[in-house]
């Protein structure tokens, strides 16, 4: 062999090792089973979990402003226990009746307009086509008026309003003299006018608002809260009648039309402004739901352990309860999800810790279940109501006409 010749190597011997006799022995074999079967029901858990099946559904609605209770993580759980997901389209009360009404396609299982009169109007005409229609009342929220400390004080030292029983921290919930309080805003009183400034912020310097004393509302034209506070103010404004005629609702319109063009919050979402720093310069009194207020107050003394004094409730002395329906457009998946939505104790219990008055055989209204439950969370409830008074809409035309000749409504 030269120097240059290359040098033979042998390649390394690939040997496969006999396994130990532990592996082979029936403990062995038993042990191995059993970590498959444990591995394989790991990976069959995770799947369930993270990546939904081919058994769950997908049931497709549209609504209004309750849109945030199938946004509702919690919710969106529960539901997914029934192996249900439900996907919303979001619109407008008004636009949802609209929608539902001209849809070319039956593209929807179910509708849940915000108030009754979309509702009725829903209901009315798929009727008369003979298209399926079943209705179902769940919960009710009234509309309710929210607003700031300084602001409601100063309302009950100018006779508009009335304070309910305190908790440590003050009372909560006011009860205000609806039409005293329009009549502030007709004679142009503004907030300065009535001694806002006897309070003060936080700085130590007092409170200023030359502003009307108004409610800031969403846009009548589109929002069920909106036009439902409208309708209201047109019965305080009527002396504590709907109107009957067309001739009445223009003369109260003509009425009454200042307060709402002067609030300045047309379309904007007051209850998002409502919880800001900046909340209170905005709009000091904005139309709401009560539910958003008790699920905001739930949550505040969760997160903080005590609840948000600074923020009040104004309930007006005409009380009107908003009865959204929910109504399944097609049987099978809407007519489902409705029963389920009616008799799930875990959803109804969902439901009333977002704030809603739940309605069952035992409570028509939901008042007592929410109240309790509202109390065994820390959270004052209000006053029971001895002088109550239920305001009136007038009939769907003529509110319509109202709602478009006050919101100028395309």
């Amino acid at each position: 062999m030269t120097a240059d010749a290359p040098h033979d190597v042998d390649e390394p011997l690939l040997g496969i090792a006999h396994p130990p006799r532990f592996w082979t022995s029936p403990f062995g074999r038993s042990f191995m089973i059993s970590v498959s079967v444990a591995v394989v029901g790991t990976v069959t858990l995770l799947v369930s979990t993270f990546w939904p099946t081919a058994q769950i559904s997908t049931i497709h609605g549209i609504m209004a402003s309750k849109q945030d209770f199938f946004n509702d993580e919690e919710v969106q759980r529960l539901l997914r226990k029934h192996e249900i997901r439900v996907e919303v389209t979001a619109r407008g009360s008004s636009e949802v009746a609209f929608e539902v009404l001209n849809q070319e396609t039956q593209r929807y299982d179910f509708a849940f307009p915000s108030g009754q009169p979309a509702a009725d109007l829903i209901k009315n005409e798929r009727r008369s086509r003979g298209l399926h229609t079943a209705t179902t009342r769940l919960f009710t929220s009234p509309i309710v008026l929210a607003s700031y400390r300084e602001y409601a004080e100063t309302l009950v030292r100018n006779g508009a309003a009335d304070r309910h029983s305190g908790g440590p921290g003050g009372a909560l919930y006011y009860t205000l003299d609806t039409a005293k309080f329009i009549e502030l805003g007709k004679r142009g009183k503004t907030w300065n006018d009535l001694g806002i400034d006897r309070y003060t912020n936080p700085d130590g310097s007092s409170i200023t608002n030359g502003n009307r004393v108004l409610v800031h509302t969403p846009g009548v034209c589109r929002s069920n809260s909106g036009a439902t506070y409208l309708g209201l103010a047109a019965f305080v404004e009527n002396g504590g009648e709907p109107a009957q005629t067309e001739a009445e609702v223009d003369r109260i319109a003509g009425e009454i039309q200042p307060l709402f063009t002067a609030s300045g919050m047309p379309e904007s979402k007051p209850w998002r402004s409502y919880i800001t720093p900046e909340g209170k310069s905005q709009g000091p009194i904005v139309v709401v739901y009560e539910h958003q207020y008790f699920a905001y107050q739930q949550s505040h003394r969760s997160r903080t352990g005590r609840v948000d004094t600074g923020r009040v409730l104004l309930y007006p002395k005409q009380e009107f309860q908003t009865d959204p329906e929910y109504i399944s457009l097609k049987p099978g998946a809407g007519d489902r999800l409705g029963t389920l939505l009616h008799t799930d104790p875990e959803l109804r219990r969902r439901m009333m810790q977002l704030g809603f008055r739940v309605i069952d055989d035992t409570d028509s209204t939901g008042t007592r279940r929410l109240f309790e439950l509202l109390a065994g969370q820390g959270v004052p409830t209000p006053d029971e109501r001895t002088d109550y008074t239920s305001a009136e809409l007038p009939r769907l035309s003529l509110l319509q006409r109202l709602i478009d000749a006050v919101g100028g409504c395309p």
